[in-house]
């Protein structure tokens, strides 16, 4: 989470909240950690990487198929927001603040 947060910062990208950090790199985090970690043993599945599985190749896909499916949707859904102006608040607002 940090390390993500701290590259938002200098990368100068507005995500006031931290979203990304939290739910895309700790997901992608949780995703791979069960193709390194996940003991077989435990019946709660995987098969890690250090436990002599061969789990963390499909754990790899899955996440790049996770990115590949969010951003494709996302460019869906905020490129005409974009374009049609209606992605940010006018700058009136933004002075005031949106809580005001």
């Amino acid at each position: 989470y940090q390390g993500a947060s701290m590259l938002l910062r200098r990368l100068k990208v507005d995500d006031v909240v931290d979203a990304f950090p939290v739910h895309g790199a700790c997901g992608i985090w949780g995703v791979l950690a069960l193709g390194l970690f996940g003991n077989p043993e435990e019946d709660m599945g995987g098969n890690g990487v250090f436990y002599g599985g061969d789990q963390l190749g499909t754990q790899l896909f899955a996440g790049f198929l996770i990115i590949l499916w969010t951003g494709g949707l996302s460019v869906l859904i905020f490129l005409p927001l974009r374009l049609l102006g209606m992605l940010r608040m006018g700058d009136e607002i933004q002075e005031k603040g949106a809580d005001v």
